[in-house]
């Protein structure tokens, strides 16, 4: 059964600056902090997004890069396994131009475009990061995401393992956990290292898509 998360406040998990309106409060035991917050100063607030039944299943663009591809379809199946009743669904797609979430196996930009908010994450031997495009009134969610997964350099052992989880962590900030986890025992926490969803990881994905998002996904015209 899905639980919905009561609110009581608190401050968002670490490293995600505090402002007034509807931040942050906070949620059971069982659950982590997902929302992020955009902005600064009195127009900042929480951002929660889920994919809505009619934009599914989301459209997964994957550079050809070594194993990218299959890690991401290893990523997709994992994420689509926590839900019951296919709330989140994605389909590796041949054509960019029409993806929802474009992932690219290299280093992400040095500097964010602005108005983007980048998700880092970062394994001892590859790197991973989720850049989210949200609009200054904190109405709309550009489309497309774009995932970066990286290996450091020099050919290193586990380096396959840590592409596989990452790709997993980058794809949970896709769907909707926004924020990283304090517990280093499940997949989001902030430098991953388990391979498995833990059950903060499956509730908290669970929840986040029976809440209603505070912004919409736009597509380029």
């Amino acid at each position: 059964m899905i639980r919905i998360p009561r609110w009581p406040a608190l401050a968002l998990a670490a490293g995600t600056a505090l402002a007034c309106g509807d931040i942050a409060e906070p949620l059971r035991d069982d659950l982590y902090e997902w929302r992020i917050t955009v902005g600064s100063g009195p127009t900042a607030d929480t951002v929660h997004y889920h994919w809505a039944r009619g934009d599914l299943p989301v459209r997964v663009w994957v550079e050809d890069v070594g194993e990218l591809p299959a890690w991401m379809q290893r990523a997709i199946d994992t994420w689509e396994s926590v839900y019951l009743y296919r709330e989140f669904q994605a389909l590796l797609v041949s054509d960019s131009s029409t993806a929802d979430v474009i992932v690219r196996g290299a280093p992400a930009p040095a500097k964010a475009q602005l108005g983007v908010t980048r998700l880092r994450s970062m394994a001892p031997e590859c790197f991973g990061a989720t850049d989210l495009d949200v609009s200054d009134d904190l109405t709309e969610l550009r489309l497309p995401m774009r995932i970066y997964i990286s290996p450091v350099e020099g050919n290193i052992p586990g380096l396959d393992r840590c592409l596989g989880l990452t790709s997993i962590h980058e794809l949970g900030h896709a769907l909707g956990i926004f924020a990283h986890s304090p517990n280093p025992t499940d997949i989001m926490y902030t430098d991953p290292e388990v391979e498995a969803l833990s059950r903060l990881d499956r509730e908290t994905a669970e929840a986040l898509y029976h809440l209603p998002p505070t912004i919409t996904a736009v597509r380029p015209q």
